[in-house]
């Protein structure tokens, strides 16, 4: 999953509902040194304007098809698993594709086989069926990827009607092809789009209501801008990937993992302008850190927590409908460094940092994102703020390394009091003593918060400092 190298995009004052005060690329020097002086940000919010909606979905996992041959994992009696769905979401989407899902094969009655890429995976009826009783227990649909590289349309058949039969309702739509833009035998657009329209086509004769998303691109933007411009009417999703960098690249640090990306948010604005256009919501279908199954001592840290968070709201700020993080077993056949969700040698489900991102952006990223200005400072740290029926949040993700902020919040009216929920952990290198609001996960997979913080608030302006590498969520009522 190489990304072709883009020109930086300039800072422009149009998204003023991101503050996006950045620091450059932090140095191992700056990094070492003491923290510098605090940067005062001083935060005006607009409830009246709503930016973007939150969708109720918007939280998503991604799998390789592998981990669906695996069996008892994707099953009702995996409770933990289910309480680390729901607590995060009632209504999320899984999304079942990745690399391996083009070379996976589904036999009715076969034995189940995971396997990596370069093998073939093996799914029957039971495990589909499991997977249907799993996603009834958490409530949440799935997203299922269908082989368009090495299989035939006669089985692309069979295995949509396998899964529409033990999805039932909850799947959500299918996909044709993982990454099509990579395929050796899909150089230009058009041999893909025609390879689509005849699967496609077999597909809807026996299934005639079948729904599709697409066209899971890696990154080739105007593939995904070109399908949608002829598919809009017949599409659920427009589909998108998205890795920071490779884990193999002497890039793939900490200091790269926080640092903004104005390369890709130049591509999201392209998606934007794609998805308003044609009436059709984009998501970003497979995502996290670095690509090759992230890299130990970053992807596994909490930095990985708050890269996770600041990302799910920077796409929701550019009208993203949701996010499917890649998690547990990689198409190369083991757990990635990046998963949210790590499944030990033993079997052992356990919430890493990132998952911590996730449930942050679960307690805050609900209703509408509002528009929201902040004064501008050279310190990483990016604001955001939501609305619901009872109240407003403000969410504050300092990414910079070596600067803390204090932060003076103007209260909108009628509202008087500012309660914080801090996400940290000892370090940004940290692998594990993440907690939320004073909390972590337990190890039943539930979460709830152990303690609040009040914000002074003087004159109808609430102040609270959030210190470097840390991430603070506010709740205005």
């Amino acid at each position: 999953r190489q990304f072709p190298a883009m020109p930086p995009l300039p800072f422009t004052a149009r998204c003023l509902f991101i503050c996006a005060v950045v620091l450059p690329f932090a140095s191992p020097r700056l990094q070492a040194q003491t923290e510098a002086a605090p940067a005062v940000v001083r935060i005006q919010i607009e409830p009246q304007i709503v930016v973007s909606p939150l969708a109720a979905d918007f939280l998503g996992f991604g799998y390789e098809t592998s981990a669906v041959a695996r069996e008892g994992f994707f099953s009702p009696t995996n409770v933990h698993l289910v309480n680390l769905y729901r607590t995060l979401s009632p209504h999320g989407l899984v999304r079942i594709g990745g690399n391996v899902s083009d070379h996976a094969q589904f036999v009715p009655d076969g034995t189940p086989a995971a396997r990596s890429e370069k093998d073939v995976t093996i799914i029957n009826q039971a495990v589909l069926d499991d997977l249907g009783k799993f996603l009834r227990a958490t409530g949440w649909k799935a997203m299922w990827g269908l082989n368009l590289a090495t299989g035939s349309k006669t089985a692309a058949v069979r295995e949509a009607q396998a899964v529409r039969a033990a999805l039932g309702d909850r799947l959500q739509s299918f996909e044709i092809g993982n990454e099509v833009d990579l395929h050796p035998g899909a150089k230009h657009y058009t041999n893909y789009f025609a390879a689509y329209q005849e699967y496609q086509t077999a597909i809807r004769r026996a299934l005639p209501d079948a729904v599709f998303s697409g066209p899971d691109v890696a990154n080739n933007t105007q593939w995904a801008i070109d399908f949608v411009a002829t598919e809009a009417k017949d599409m659920k999703l427009l589909t998108h990937h998205y890795y920071r960098t490779g884990a193999m690249r002497p890039d793939a640090t900490i200091a790269t993992l926080l640092a903004p990306d104005s390369a890709w948010e130049k591509t999201l604005q392209k998606l934007q302008d794609a998805s308003v256009r044609y009436g059709v919501p984009f998501r970003i279908n497979e995502v996290n850190s670095f690509y090759g199954g992230g890299k130990a001592g970053v992807s596994d840290t909490f930095a990985s927590a708050l890269w996770c968070l600041d990302y799910l709201f920077l796409l929701a700020a550019h009208g993203g409908n949701g996010v499917n993080l890649e998690t547990d077993v990689n198409q190369l056949g083991w757990i990635s460094h990046y998963s949210p969700i790590f499944r030990d040698a033993t079997g052992q489900l356990i919430a890493r940092p990132e998952y911590y991102g996730m449930l942050a952006f679960a307690l805050a990223g609900n209703g509408d994102l509002i528009q929201l200005t902040a004064s501008q400072t050279d310190i990483n740290l990016r604001a955001y703020a939501t609305k619901n029926a009872d109240e407003l949040w403000v969410v504050l993700v300092n990414k910079d390394l070596a600067r803390a902020a204090n932060v003076e919040i103007s209260l909108p009216e009628n509202h008087s009091t500012a309660a914080i929920y801090r996400l940290t952990a000892p370090a940004v290198t940290s692998r594990d003593q993440v907690t939320l609001g004073g909390a972590a996960v337990s190890p039943e997979g539930t979460w709830s918060p152990a303690e609040t913080e009040k914000a002074v608030v003087k004159n109808g302006v609430a102040f609270l400092a959030v210190p470097s590498a840390s991430a603070a969520l506010v709740r205005l009522r």
